[in-house]
């Protein structure tokens, strides 16, 4: 068996190492969003740290959440990373202090000109990825909770820590692709209430007229001041999961005529008229036998009846049932996975302060950097890659060792010989200097 190595010196000499090499790809890419210059001409701030520029910091933060640094206070680690520095052109890496203050000191105009940057270049984004005329917005909120007394938080429905304080993230995006629209709500925000305002922000984004708007949601947007003094009057079509608590539904389940639909699901349709609504609307359910595995059964999230469980929407969509359920059930790649992603890979269940306009600000810069990662994989890296989670692009593309040599003048960043994704890293590069400046 070979030996290991039994005597060796150490050495704190260089300076150009990094952990983060794949991050020069965000960087370029970026460049070709322009996005430096936009926030250098959009955000109008005048801040008292003369080292860094406004654009700066929201660069810094940008690239810290791509990263996966964690909490703020994690940035420290970046401080003796040379690479970084030299990349983003700055002498030294801001102190965790200096960029809690800079979100702090933001005021809600510069946090309305930073969307506006968003919003800008996900317009241009939008004509390159979308030439069609439908889109589909999956809206749907989710609970932060807070552990301490942060401004604005108010205890509301939480199901996993009943009678904590919380933000409320309200959140729509199109399809399974970007993230289109946010705001930070007290804990015991209605969703429903705010639903309409959200759907309308979404649609005054848009680029160019759109012939059809699809809304895809959950039971909690089941509503008639939602759907039927808003959608429809809006000419909105859309497929609602339906409340069926003690609401006649049950009985009208149980009576329908079902037909195969796949595996040992059945589908059928019924029109209804809810309590308290003007009219009668279009029901499709799906109902398959109650698995006998527990963890299957409640995955499920099924009503049961009669040893069946069921699932059902209220649509005014005129397309066949199965074709109903075929659409609706993307919705857990869109709005669902997508929380999923920005809670798990994406700091968003990591409230920084204890002010809500600070918080409001990281809101925006996270959803930012949640865009600026599905541009990115949607326009720089193969098909089989526009679906893959950050963690997945972390592994693969932006944390890699590296230095970062002079050899002949000229600046050359060195990976690791065996590094198993070069072609990848080869092609991402490529496409983006394909790319014409956004």
């Amino acid at each position: 068996m070979p030996k290991g190595i039994k005597n060796i010196q150490f050495s704190f000499s260089k300076n150009n190492l990094t952990h983060y090499g794949g991050l020069f790809l965000i960087y370029k890419f970026c460049k070709k969003l322009n996005l430096k210059w936009y926030l250098q001409n959009y955000v109008k701030f005048r801040q008292r740290n003369q080292e860094y520029q406004t654009a700066e910091f929201i660069l810094i933060l940008i690239y810290i959440i791509i990263a996966g640094i964690g909490r703020i206070e994690n940035a420290k680690h970046l401080g003796y990373n040379g690479v970084i520095k030299k990349i983003l052109g700055i002498k030294k890496f801001p102190h965790s202090t200096a960029i809690r203050r800079f979100l702090y000191r933001l005021t809600p105009q510069a946090i309305q000109q930073i969307v506006k940057v968003h919003n800008i270049i996900q317009r241009k984004i939008f004509c390159i990825l979308h030439p069609k005329t439908s889109i589909t917005l999956d809206i749907d909120g989710t609970v932060l909770t807070v552990f301490g007394k942060q401004q604005r938080t108010k205890v509301g429905f939480n199901p996993k820590r009943r009678g904590a304080r919380s933000y409320l993230a309200m959140l729509c995006f199109e399809s399974d692709r970007e993230f289109w629209y946010g705001s930070l709500e007290s804990g015991n925000t209605s969703q429903v209430t705010v639903a309409p305002q959200i759907i309308k922000e979404c649609l005054e984004k848009l680029p160019y007229p759109i012939y059809r708007v699809r809304i895809r949601g959950d039971k909690i947007f089941y509503s008639h001041k939602f759907i039927e003094d808003y959608l429809e009057q809006e000419n909105i079509y859309y497929t609602i999961e339906a409340d069926t608590e003690g609401s006649g539904i049950q009985s009208k389940t149980e009576q329908a005529k079902y037909c195969h639909y796949k595996g040992d699901w059945e589908v059928a349709e019924f029109r209804f008229q809810p309590t308290n609504w003007e009219k009668s609307h279009r029901f499709v359910v799906q109902r398959r036998p109650i698995p006998e595995d527990p963890d299957e059964r409640s995955q499920l999230k099924l009503f049961e009846m009669n040893n069946y469980g069921y699932r059902v929407v209220v649509t005014n969509l005129r397309l066949k049932p199965r074709h109903i359920w075929n659409f609706h059930s993307k919705r857990a790649l869109g709005a669902e996975q997508n929380i999923k992603e920005l809670k798990l890979n994406y700091p968003l269940a990591k409230i920084p302060t204890k002010s809500y306009t600070a918080n409001i600000t990281y809101f925006q810069i996270l959803l930012f950097a949640f865009n600026i990662i599905n541009w990115f994989k949607w326009l720089c890296l193969p098909e089989k890659y526009h679906y893959k989670t950050l963690q997945t692009i972390r592994e693969r593309l932006i944390v890699i060792p590296a230095e970062l040599t002079r050899p002949g003048n000229k600046n050359r960043l060195e990976f690791p010989a065996a590094y198993p994704y070069k072609e990848l890293f080869n092609q991402a590069i490529k496409n983006i200097n394909k790319m014409k400046q956004i």
